[in-house]
């Protein structure tokens, strides 16, 4: 008996089925290669990817940047 009652309480609760993730939508863009006119690539990433290679590219530049400053003593 108890065992039936704590089986319907599980139904009852059962989580409502989400629906899928939306997929994020592809921005394209084209990128030269260095010294050349032909070697342009299209490079397809969601928002999120091209952010997450900006913040990279900022972090690398401030780096550089560090270590130049401590070598020249400022």
């Amino acid at each position: 008996m108890l065992t039936t009652l704590l089986l319907l309480a599980l139904v009852g609760q059962q989580a409502e089925p989400t629906p899928p993730p939306a997929k994020e939508k592809k921005v394209c863009r084209t990128e030269q290669a260095t010294g050349s006119r032909l070697g342009a690539r299209r490079i397809c990433k969601t928002r999120a990817e091209w952010d997450e290679i900006a913040a990279d590219a900022r972090k690398d530049v401030d780096n550089a940047a560090a270590r130049l400053n401590a070598a020249s003593g400022r």
